[in-house]
């Protein structure tokens, strides 16, 4: 393929899918983002070109670009402006916050520009004929509607699915990024304690966000943005510039040829520059995940889904946020009301919450403690960029370190440099570092060892097990280790955890907490409702057994099974691991069918027959098999 100079036709095609931004008239082409799909072949022979150049990226592009380099994440750029806003109002800089925005950014790129540029950054001719071969004679169709138009060819632009494009980019970027910083028309923020170094600007892809100190600043930016786009067929959209002012800027001696904001400022996806702007981010944030859970509680989920839900669904839409804000007292109860309300699906909590955030093993249900797991998602992040980020010539590492100084030396993490610049003032948001590490005691951790992971299983740990009435501790991780068997379904798990934790809703149960007139059998028993009774000496309970002896001694022998055998999965140690599990089997879908038949007798007055139960609970052991089978299937498979 190099010897012949261009690829195969199947490899060279492209089909373009249009997606929606979100934003704006669906009718305007401008608000649909094009994602070229491409062949197999063709992405592994890019893949593998990526891991090439993943290698050189650090050395060949600044600190100050964030996306695509092994090591950097958008948390930089974000920690940046934010810190730099922070710096420049408390020391009155007169400044100017620009926001670039490139009109269709990935799709005007020159591939000449793009090709001379590679060949500037010294990445070989090997590499570089590669990458013009991968863009020569390059065509794509546009589905539309199930239709697919006639191929037309490309002839600038990286493609938007394409695993090379974003570092193509980044190095294409990163040579206006470099005018810019070289400039010395382009005056930036002298960072503290070292006026020779500037912070201008904070890159992540095609967002590019500059600091100017002055009109003639600014002025010299956007020529060096018109020189960069006739050089590369950029093109920036002047209208949509974003601007805010900071310090004492007189309009009328230094006017600006873009609009100017009043109020805050929105950079990738956070909003900055004012009192309100970690208020305004975390209230976005908290809507799209309300949205979210709205749409999952249409599902009848278990607790066990939910968990999962909000594990992977819920949280990394918080979790962005805390890459530059921390966590609000008032959002921490929002989210906390917002979890459980979809966890219960009412405003009432039927088992404490410290309980439910414990694992499986220590009587939880694994429902994640967003509020703690946000709070140190945004400690990690501080101490990372500080103390363990090996890039400590960068200027943005002077900025953090100028207000993160005296919070690391009081827990003993840093010492003073006489040549370091710092500020005894701490700003508000820094201050939940050290509350966060007093709070839970986590002094001693390492800044090594401070990963969002690490710590949460550090906070986790110290969680102790939940008794169980009457039962020896030892007995009761024996409990909980069988109320959450693999081999039971979620809805099982479920049933069997709130019996013993006393989650469900039965008469004792509902009337401690005035929903229900009086705690009797529904069934007509003397007898009060408890789990116990429901489960266990309810005579229709008794009976159901009963019905169900055979298939309990093909396991255990009926008279072996207790109350504990009931409730909490206990067996003589006699029987094999295989009889317990399906012996317990067995009681979870009566357990299952019995909490069923109280329901529709309570709720509609409807009795369901000894025998209509027992049916029921042979087709959920039916279930049981064919799952068992399929994994037996697949075991065989592999």
């Amino acid at each position: 393929m190099e010897q012949e100079g261009v690829m195969p036709h199947t490899l060279r095609e492209g089909t373009i899918a249009l997606l929606y931004k979100h934003k704006g008239e669906r009718c305007d082409l401008k608000n649909w983002r094009p994602i070229s799909l491409l062949n197999v072949d063709y992405k592994i022979l890019a893949k593998t070109m990526v891991n090439r150049l993943k290698s050189a990226m650090g050395e060949l592009v600044h600190p100050d670009q964030t996306c695509g380099v092994p090591g950097r994440r958008v948390a930089d750029s974000l920690a940046l402006i934010r810190d730099t806003i922070q710096y420049i109002t408390d020391r009155n800089i007169h400044t100017a916050l620009v926001c670039l925005d490139q009109e269709k950014a990935f799709d005007r790129v020159s591939h000449e520009f793009m090709e001379r540029a590679l060949q500037g950054f010294g990445l070989g001719e090997h590499f570089c004929n590669y990458v013009r071969i991968m863009y020569t004679d390059i065509f794509s169709s546009v589905m539309v509607n199930g239709w697919k138009t006639d191929p037309f060819p490309i002839r600038s632009g990286v493609r938007q699915g394409c695993p090379l494009s974003p570092s193509l980019f980044v190095l294409v970027i990163e040579l206006l990024a470099e005018y810019i910083r070289k400039n010395p028309n382009i005056r930036g923020i002298p960072t503290p304690g070292d006026a020779k170094k500037e912070v201008k600007c904070s890159l992540y892809m095609d967002d590019v966000t500059l600091f100017c100190t002055d009109g003639k600043s600014v002025q010299s930016l956007l020529e060096a943005c018109k020189v960069f786009g006739k050089a590369s067929g950029a093109k920036i959209n002047v209208d949509k510039l974003q601007a805010k002012l900071f310090g004492h800027w007189d309009l009328c001696n230094e006017p600006l040829p873009f609009p100017v904001e009043a109020g805050l400022v929105k950079i990738l996806g956070i909003w900055f520059g004012g009192p309100g702007a970690a208020a305004k981010s975390w209230n976005e944030r908290l809507a799209k995940v309300k949205q979210k859970l709205g749409f999952w509680s249409l599902r009848h989920l278990s607790i066990e889904g939910k968990a999962l839900v909000l594990r992977n669904d819920a949280l990394p839409v918080l979790q962005y946020v805390t890459q530059a804000w921390p966590l609000l007292a008032n959002v921490a109860r929002a989210v906390n009301s917002m979890v459980f309300h979809f966890v219960w699906h009412s405003k009432m909590d039927r088992v404490k919450r410290t309980v439910m955030h414990k694992e499986h093993r220590k009587g939880g249900k694994a429902v994640p403690d967003i509020p703690t797991i946000l709070r140190a998602f945004f400690v990690c992040g501080c101490v990372r960029i500080t103390l363990t980020n090996e890039n400590k010539d960068h200027s943005a590492y002077k900025v953090f370190r100028f207000f993160l100084l005296p919070v690391w030396r009081r827990l003993g993490w840093d010492k003073w440099e006489n040549a370091t610049m710092f500020n005894w003032d701490l700003p508000w948001y820094y201050k939940e570092i050290e509350k966060f590490v007093v709070e839970f005691g986590l002094n001693c951790v390492t800044p090594s060892l401070w990963k969002p992971r690490t710590i949460h299983r550090l906070i986790r740990s110290r969680n102790t097990t939940e008794p169980v009435s009457d039962l020896p501790p030892a007995t009761a991780t024996r409990v909980w280790e069988n109320v959450s068997s693999p081999s039971l379904t979620n809805r099982h798990k479920d049933i069997a955890w709130m019996a013993v934790k006393g989650g469900l809703p039965v008469r004792s149960f509902m009337h401690s907490r005035g929903l229900c007139p009086h705690r009797e059998c529904p069934r007509g028993c003397p007898a009060e409702e408890t789990t116990y009774h429901l489960f266990w000496a309810c005579p229709f309970a008794q009976r159901l057994r009963g019905a169900l002896k055979q298939e309990m001694e093909a396991h255990i022998p009926y008279p072996n099974i207790t109350h504990h055998s009931v409730l909490y999965g206990l067996f003589p140690k006699t029987h094999s691991v295989e009889a317990i599990q399906g012996c317990w089997r067995i009681l979870c879908c009566v357990k299952d069918i019995l909490l069923y038949a109280r329901t529709r007798l309570v709720t509609n007055g409807e009795v369901v027959s000894r025998e209509a139960c027992r049916r029921m609970v042979l087709n959920l052991l039916r279930d049981y098999t064919d799952k068992d089978n399929k994994e037996g299937e697949k075991e065989e498979e592999l």
